[in-house]
């Protein structure tokens, strides 16, 4: 949804709607290069086939013919994770309880967007970046442009993952579209200080309010694990994760998939803005 929704932190910067809407553009132009090319890839190493109902078609061409100006980013909303952030938009579809009264907790629906290697841990980027750095030798970077004269690498850690590629697909680097400028956010037509080539600067913009309240209780809970002795592979009674606990409202059995599910009311203002209610 980020690709339709202008989900992703640099776009605070973009100078103006037109901005934004070719962005979105370019970035969902290149999907089949990067983003579903290493879903497709991972997904299909472990025997599965990924859906991504974002990219319906007909969904695509409706949220793209909305106005603009309804995407752009607020900075101060960014810190403050308020409404007027990256994809409020899409927010608010899910801001009102559903019909079984399940209702997500604010923290949840208006904090920031994590990219995926952001969302697996706020700093495992740069632990593993110093990790890989360090098996680099300046000697052998300095070698960078001649060895690798496509698409050099600019540093340790591009070097590093570069080799791994040359070992193992030796001859085939010019089948790869890089980012232009090394990152999603670099290829923009506007300059964002949000990200380098490492990614994004300050990770403290990802943090929200749940964060404080970690305990080894709930990392218990969230650690709740299927029954061996139950065959659907569900949860069972006694591992059920009490999402009431991490600030949901509503029925927890729901919540953990024993329940009907419900499509969420639609936001007054996407409707407004696209004409549909479905």
């Amino acid at each position: 949804s980020d690709e339709l929704f202008a989900g992703y932190l640099y776009f605070q910067d973009a100078e103006n709607k037109m901005q934004l809407q070719n962005e979105l553009k370019r970035i969902y132009g290149m999907l089949g290069n990067i983003n579903l090319h290493r879903t497709d890839r991972m997904t299909m190493a472990h025997g599965l086939e990924a859906r991504v109902p974002f990219l319906d078609t007909e969904f695509t061409k409706l949220v793209m013919s909305v106005d603009p100006a309804l995407k752009e980013v607020d900075p101060e909303a960014v810190r403050n994770n308020a409404r007027g952030r990256e994809k409020t938009l899409l927010r608010e579809l899910f801001e009102e309880p559903n019909t079984d009264g399940d209702l997500l907790p604010e923290p949840v629906l208006w904090r920031a967007k994590a990219m995926q290697c952001e969302g697996v841990g706020e700093d495992w980027v740069s632990i593993l970046q110093k990790k890989v750095t360090s098996m680099v030798s300046d000697e052998d970077f300095a070698q960078a442009a001649e060895k690798f004269p496509l698409n050099t690498p600019q540093t340790k850690e591009e070097f590093y993952y570069r080799q791994i590629f040359e070992d193992n697909f030796a001859g085939m680097d010019h089948v790869i579209t890089p980012w232009e400028g090394g990152g999603r956010a670099m290829g923009a037509a506007w300059k964002s200080d949000l990200y380098t080539r490492e990614g994004l600067k300050n990770v403290n913009l990802l943090s929200h309010s749940l964060q404080k309240k970690k305990s080894p209780s709930t990392s218990t809970l969230l650690a709740a694990t299927p029954d061996s002795t139950n065959t659907n592979g569900g949860i069972s009674s006694r591992n059920k994760i009490d999402l009431s606990r991490l600030g949901f409202s509503g029925n927890a059995n729901q919540a953990n998939g024993n329940g009907s599910s419900s499509s969420p009311p639609k936001s007054a203002r996407f409707v407004a803005a696209t004409g549909k209610e479905e």
